[in-house]
């Protein structure tokens, strides 16, 4: 340990590795934090919106500075060491200091202009939640974003988004969920086809049937194939889409039945809705934002418009 004195002041200085340290590196204890939370290293980079190397750089660089090992790592995983465990146990109280921080200062803002970040997996539901958030803060300018869940997920994720309507959550405690309703998938058929007059169907009378589906990292297409593949169903795709507007005008142009949600149905006389007999496939739909952000005033106000828009449609 060195201690210098400049203008008449004493500062002490730990020598490590010939290199000096005068603080410790916030970004560091972030990158930490963050490793020790997912477990992992790419989980760690999503959440902080760096690339995994510049992640594992800023781990090995605060264990290189104190000379220690936090994390006992294999391929991607990253165990938390009993070192690491204590100092990590020191980190949640920190960060959690900084979240109360933020979510004063953010309470402390009057949500009357501003923008807020919006990224959905359907117009339908996003419009609805919208409409209500601007009838009680009409000056705030609202962005919204649309595709397939797993691409709205990473938008949150990612920081692109401030918060997110979507289904298929992922299971991630860095994200703060409203549920807000269930839908069951339903075939869509054209109103001239044979199944437009029936309530349902049985899974197994769509086995060689002309469909247009959903992309395949869409959860609509996903649902759909995990019950083709346990029913053993065979449909003959014809074309694949990347909305479900688009696979409902191609439904109504005759090129085959395609899968919705109910809860996506909207008044059409060109299409049909027909349940699917004896099969309970459902996805749920949430708000949701990050949970350190879910403090900030224009986040918490749009997700507690979203709390009482589930309420009332119950």
């Amino acid at each position: 340990m060195l201690v210098r004195c400049y203008k008449n002041k004493f500062i002490i200085i730990k020598k490590l590795d010939k290199i000096f340290y005068t603080m410790i590196n916030p970004t560091q204890l972030r990158a930490f934090h963050a490793v020790a939370t997912h477990g992992s290293f790419s989980g760690a980079a999503a959440q902080v919106g760096l690339t995994q190397p510049a992640i594992t750089i800023q781990v090995r660089n605060l264990e290189k500075i104190y000379g220690l090992i936090l994390f006992e790592r294999s391929g991607d995983g990253a165990k938390l060491t009993p070192t690491g465990t204590e100092l990590f146990h020191l980190t949640g109280d920190m960060f959690d200091i900084y979240d109360r921080i933020d979510g004063y200062l953010a309470a402390a803002r009057d949500v009357q202009t501003g923008t807020i970040r919006l990224a959905a997996d359907s117009p339908h539901l996003a419009t609805k939640i919208i409409t209500a958030f601007h009838a009680e803060f009409p000056g705030v300018h609202v962005t919204l974003g649309l595709g397939n869940a797993p691409l709205v997920w990473n938008d949150l994720a990612e920081g692109r988004a401030d918060a997110v309507i979507a289904a298929d959550a992922p299971n991630d405690p860095v994200n703060h969920i409203v549920p807000l309703r269930d839908g069951r998938l339903v075939v869509i058929v054209g109103a001239d086809h044979p199944w437009a007059a029936q309530d349902q169907v049985g899974i197994r009378t769509l086995n060689g049937q002309t469909t247009v589906l959903r992309e395949r990292r869409s959860n609509t297409r996903r649902m759909v194939d995990r019950l083709t593949r346990q029913y053993g169903v065979a449909l003959d795709t014809r074309l694949e889409l990347d909305s479900r507007e688009a696979v409902v005008e191609a439904v109504a142009a005759g090129l085959g039945i395609g899968f919705i949600f109910d809860s996506e149905v909207t008044p059409d006389r060109r299409v049909n809705a027909v349940r699917l007999d004896g099969v309970d496939a459902r996805n749920q739909e949430v708000a949701a934002c990050l949970q350190a952000r879910r403090r900030h005033n224009m986040v918490r106000a749009f997700m507690e418009t979203a709390a009482e828009w589930a309420k009332s449609a119950d």
